[in-house]
């Protein structure tokens, strides 16, 4: 069984449409803090799925 990750942030919604490898999921988090939304890495979860 193989593992993936999608993000959520629970301040402006959002919700990755990939699954992403960890590795991935960690830089996409990073590019998504800030923004107009001005979210944290507080807001943003990495949500572990199968693959």
């Amino acid at each position: 069984m193989k593992w993936s990750y999608i993000i959520i942030c629970d301040k402006c919604g959002y919700i990755s449409t990939e699954k992403l490898s960890e590795e991935k999921a960690k830089d996409l988090l990073h590019a998504h803090v800030g923004g107009p939304q001005n979210c944290t890495t507080g807001h943003i979860k990495l949500m572990k799925v199968r693959t």
